[in-house]
């Protein structure tokens, strides 16, 4: 299995481990940001864990929340953000170390329409950029809009 062009099917826990933290970025249905960390640190987090300079850390995370729509939210605290704010920032969150592949496990499915399409349109952005997203939906309007789809039943490909 290949990865940015690396073999990653033979590497160790730790070596894979690395590899989902800065390569792999996720976005999940229920957003999981920190509830005691403002919008601006739950995107800076993972840059802290894997130790970026601080300049860049300041420097990418301002720029990302600019690319989802929220510089005006950095300093509120998940609970004072929308559903859709919120699922903003875990996109932010995601693309923080710069991941060739994002994972989005129903990123819409607590969203209301608007907020849905904002973040669809966020990942057809990151797309036309080289991002791979893969994203899991039961929303047939939302598989529509992907550039191929693969269905599964019970675990496995289905025609």
């Amino acid at each position: 299995m290949l990865l940015e062009g690396q073999d990653i099917a033979n590497l160790n826990e730790l070596e894979l481990s690395r590899i989902r933290g800065k390569r792999i970025g996720f976005v999940f249905q229920y957003h999981n940001l920190y509830p005691t960390l403002t919008a601006l640190e739950n995107v800076q987090l993972p840059m802290r864990i894997h130790e970026f300079e601080e300049e860049e850390i300041w420097d990418k995370s301002e720029e990302l929340l600019h690319l989802v729509g929220l510089s005006d939210r950095s300093h509120h605290y998940p609970s004072q953000l929308s559903g859709g704010q919120s699922q903003r920032v875990a996109i932010a969150r995601a693309l923080s170390t710069g991941p060739a592949l994002l994972l989005a496990d129903e990123p819409t499915g607590n969203l209301d329409t608007e907020a849905g399409k904002e973040v669809l349109d966020i990942f057809s952005k990151l797309n036309v950029q080289g991002v791979t997203v893969v994203m899991i939906t039961h929303d047939e309007k939302i598989a529509a809009r992907a550039n191929r789809i693969m269905r599964m039943s019970d675990g496995k490909h289905a025609a």
